[in-house]
């Protein structure tokens, strides 16, 4: 396949994104722009990076590509591939979709662990749910999954079959007078024994979740959420067994601005994002920064990302 390069042509201008009517989705994604907060109709997309190699100048070594993605004019990924450090690519994912966007079959190839797999799915197109995958690994392991959903299109059950081993899983659900989902239950059960993982979700008077709990036998997370009065996700609280990991502020369009990554409760390191935006709205270069609550305790340049961003007429 031909590598396309696009370059960011003048009359893409730096702007602020509250010039841009646009709402990020966070979940019931219609297409992978939804899913990977992008907007517009986006072609194609290349992602670079470049490591500051000069802190008091923030001078950065060449740019290294990381991922480049397609995508069909309904918005699904079509091709990716992946790259190492060095730039030389690890792995790659294309995928084909029927006439009517259901994505059918898959084929991923990875150099680093030289292994192919090939992934053909199913679906029942009166509830637009996927009801089975088969997947050949290495032309040797072959892989089966079933789907069973209920009237409200819910999970309720999933049956996995490899090498005549078969793990099943039960779910179950609580909701409330407004059809949210208040508790998820999920019964794993396989040869080497059964368990059970429960989600449980809690939300504020405008429908937004603020809090989701995962308990299982290895322990439970926390993520709790807060919002700006547009409805909009503006930070995100982790924690594990009852301590603090994660804090993440975003802007109004869901771009991570500050990172807090915490260790027994305490305050370890921060990342800052810095970023420019193209005529869309899509950020297209980002300056991070860490600032360290240990040793010299600066705020430092450590990379800076940019994307090359093509959009369908």
């Amino acid at each position: 396949m031909q590598r396309q390069i696009i370059t960011i042509l003048s009359f893409f201008y730096f702007i602020s994104c509250s010039n841009v009517d646009y709402k990020p989705k966070y979940k019931d994604f219609e297409n992978s722009w939804e899913r990977e907060n992008l907007i517009g109709k986006v072609k194609t997309h290349e992602q670079y990076k470049a490591n500051v190699i000069d802190f008091e100048t923030g001078e950065t070594e060449k740019p290294i590509i990381e991922f480049k993605k397609e995508y069909t004019k309904a918005g699904n990924i079509s091709y990716q591939e992946y790259f190492d450090n060095f730039g030389n690519i690890e792995q790659y994912v294309k995928n084909e979709f029927d006439n009517k966007g259901y994505r059918t079959k898959s084929v991923s190839e990875n150099f680093i662990m030289s292994s192919k797999s090939i992934e053909t799915a199913k679906y029942d197109t009166l509830i637009k749910k996927q009801v089975s995958v088969h997947v050949v690994y290495n032309d040797t392991i072959d892989f089966d999954a079933f789907f069973i959903y209920n009237q409200n299109g819910n999970l309720t059950e999933q049956k996995s079959i490899q090498d005549r081993d078969t793990t099943s899983n039960q779910f179950e659900y609580k909701f409330n007078d407004k059809e949210e989902i208040l508790l998820k239950k999920q019964i794993q059960n396989s040869e080497y024994g059964n368990s059970v993982y429960l989600n449980e979700f809690k939300y504020d008077q405008n429908g937004n979740l603020i809090k989701l709990s995962n308990k299982s036998e290895f322990g439970e997370s926390i993520s709790t959420y807060k919002y700006d009065g547009e409805n909009r996700i503006k930070k995100l609280t982790e924690y594990t067994s009852g301590q603090i990991e994660k804090e993440t502020v975003f802007d109004e369009y869901y771009n991570q601005t500050l990172v807090r990554f915490y260790v027994s409760n305490a305050l370890h390191k921060e990342m800052i994002y810095e970023y420019k935006f193209d005529n869309t709205g899509n950020w297209i270069k980002r300056d991070v920064f860490m600032k360290e609550h240990f040793g010299h305790k600066k705020t430092l340049p450590i990379y800076t990302e940019t994307r090359q961003i093509e959009y369908y007429e």
